[in-house]
């Protein structure tokens, strides 16, 4: 079937209410013709059309995220196994942040419709409207949703369709409800076109997530996902992305991160073990095992010092009160800071500085407030102090890398008092020894790498860190 009889079949498909959507994926599955998911071709015939055809990494967005930085090695594999292959990124939002993840000779489709979480539009009526049969929200939810649904496929089938795409590489997409009409648009592009499908699972929504019924009557504590159950009550709702997320099919191939996913998809939700598998997270081992001496050390940490000294002479230190006091509107007004107990016009930041390393995005599952909780621990050891003790100039930085994440400028407040409650407990004459910084991923952006002949990356990062701290409440890809 091409992209204009599929969404001719579905189009004249009535779907006015969540049982008529229901019924018709239902019978959409069980009439699946299952001779359609085995091609005519020998494997390496297969593999040569993808070759020709090319494949398609689709995401929500591309930033600097573990979704991201997998994707970049995921393609990188593929360049290994089909010599000059057509790649397509396909996503709702680029940031030029990502792109230095991002393969430059890969095609870009960017497709508004794949807006994600808060920034997609059905989402709050989803996840935080408690529908009830009948209500105003409800009868028009479904309306709304096969309205995008059938957008959604006609333009993402057709871009497929004309760049003659042959496998289609999912990440997220149907394990994470971001999208939920993305989501139902994979399965019917995958299904009526006939394109095998690997859907990377890195995180499920029932992962730290239960229903309010199972909270109750199971005596579970609640969880950042409890959000996904919003609407658990209605079956007729809910089995629908209980049916998607992730999507059994014969043509998919559910890719996990770890093997309780996997015991999971196989034995409580019916999926073939055969298109069921893990892959590992896949580090650059060379990238990391370096060990630099103090010369190249001290010129890592002056490119740190430079960002927060806003590539001037001095590198000022600003109170946590300050900060706290400031009227932020919105994420893009925030610099590069250095915060500390009492303003400072200047720090020696590259001389004596102990560098503990959170090397994420500002985001309430990273619980970057735990770092503090650490840190306080150091300082109650006799033999750590004793250490400060006698290097009078000695310093601690708690060094966050990346941006705040959309809709997380309420969690970096939160970081920031926590930061003042945990400074009051010092000891007086150490409080001015540690200190906090926000890099916001300046070192990524192109008008910083302009400015060194070897400009810092993440792995420089790494490499002077004496720890690095990832207190994450839960992880999906990136920082394992």
């Amino acid at each position: 079937m091409n992209v204009k009889e599929m969404t001719s079949c579905l189009r004249a498909e009535k779907i006015d209410t969540w049982f008529d959507l229901g019924l018709f994926i239902d019978r959409f599955r069980e009439n699946k013709d299952v001779t359609s998911t085995h091609l005519a071709c020998s494997y390496d015939d297969f593999l040569k059309s993808i070759s020709k055809g090319g494949v398609a990494i689709i995401t929500f967005i591309y930033s600097i995220d573990g979704a991201t930085m997998e994707s970049e090695k995921y393609a990188k594999v593929f360049n290994l196994i089909f010599k000059d292959l057509p790649l397509h990124y396909i996503g709702g939002t680029f940031h030029e942040k990502g792109e230095l993840f991002l393969l430059p000779d890969a095609k870009r489709f960017q497709l508004d419709d794949l807006s994600v979480f808060d920034d997609w539009k059905l989402y709050n009526d989803f996840f935080y409207k408690k529908l009830e049969r009948g209500n105003k929200t409800y009868n028009k939810l479904i309306i709304e949703f096969w309205k995008e649904v059938l957008s959604i496929t006609e333009k993402l089938g057709r871009y497929i369709e004309e760049n003659n795409i042959k496998l289609l590489y999912l990440i997220n997409t149907n394990s994470n409800p971001g999208n939920i009409s993305l989501a139902l648009a994979l399965v019917f592009i995958s299904e009526f076109l006939g394109l095998p499908v690997i859907s990377n699972n890195h995180d499920f929504y029932w992962e730290g997530g239960h229903s309010e019924i199972d909270i109750q009557t199971k005596k579970l504590k609640t969880g950042q996902r409890d959000h996904f159950f919003k609407n658990y009550h209605l079956g007729e709702v809910f089995s629908i992305i209980e049916t998607i997320f992730p999507w059994e099919s014969r043509s998919w191939m559910s890719v996990n991160i770890n093997e309780n996913q996997s015991i999971k998809l196989i034995g409580e939700c019916g999926h073939n073990p055969a298109n069921v598998a893990e892959i590992g997270t896949a580090i650059i081992f060379e990238k990391y095992n370096k060990l630099f001496n103090q010369k190249i050390k001290k010129e890592i940490l002056k490119q740190i010092a430079d960002i927060f000294g806003n590539y001037g002479e001095t590198v000022p230190v600003s109170s946590i009160s300050t900060v706290i006091n400031r009227n932020i509107n919105s994420i893009e007004e925030i610099k590069p800071l250095l915060i500390g107990y009492e303003n400072q016009e200047h720090t020696d930041f590259i001389n004596d500085n102990i560098i503990l390393l959170q090397p994420t995005r500002i985001i309430h599952r990273k619980k970057i407030e735990v770092d503090f909780t650490l840190i306080k621990k150091l300082f109650d050891d006799e033999e750590f102090i004793e250490y400060f003790e006698v290097n009078k100039n000695l310093k601690i930085t708690l060094l966050v890398t990346g941006p705040i994440a959309t809709g997380q400028l309420n969690y970096f407040y939160k970081i920031l008092k926590e930061f003042d409650v945990f400074i009051s407990t010092i000891n007086h004459k150490y409080k001015n020894n540690i200190l906090l910084g926000f890099l916001f991923s300046e070192f990524d952006k192109p008008s910083f790498k302009k400015k060194y002949r070897k400009p810092i990356t993440i792995t420089e990062l790494f490499n002077i860190a004496s720890l690095v701290l990832l207190p994450s409440e839960t992880e999906g890809r990136g920082l394992p």
